[in-house]
């Protein structure tokens, strides 16, 4: 291992050890939205699933897949509507956030560029104590957020 390879590693939390982070993985700032399990943006509506779990693999789906132990987001809101909607997680009214993925909070990586999937997901891998909150704010009416994106595309 090179020392920037060392270096990589150091910043990610220590269950990283349990797959490979996707060669496509990289540094870019993206629009994105993400879902609000507390209603704010704060530590706990951005933790990922792995993380949510207690860390415990037994509970994976696939353990080898690196989308298990992402932050996931959506470039588009259609996208995130339908998860809310599918995802009894979350009540209504939905809180959404909005936001860039930040390089200084980790590694991203559209997901249909790792596997065949036809939504806007974005699999955001973050350091040890990155605070991707800082840079979302929310949404106070993501039912009228729509309604304008529609009219401002014509629809």
């Amino acid at each position: 291992m090179n020392k920037n390879e060392d270096k990589l590693v150091r910043l990610f939390p220590k269950y990283f050890e349990l797959f490979q982070l996707p060669d496509g993985a990289k540094d870019e700032e993206i629009k994105v939205f993400r879902a609000c399990k507390t209603w704010k943006c704060d530590r706990e509506s951005f933790t990922p699933s792995f993380e949510e779990m207690g860390c415990d693999i037994k509970l994976c789906k696939d353990p080898t897949d690196p989308g298990e132990y992402s932050l996931s987001t959506y470039e588009k809101s259609k996208d995130i509507k339908r998860f809310v909607n599918l995802n009894s997680n979350y009540g209504k009214p939905y809180k959404i956030a909005v936001g860039i993925t930040k390089k200084e909070c980790g590694k991203v990586q559209r997901t249909k560029e790792r596997i065949k999937k036809k939504n806007s997901h974005v699999d955001w891998w973050l350091y040890e104590d990155a605070k991707p909150c800082e840079n979302f704010k929310m949404i106070e009416d993501f039912q009228a957020f729509l309604e304008e994106e529609r009219a401002n595309r014509g629809v």
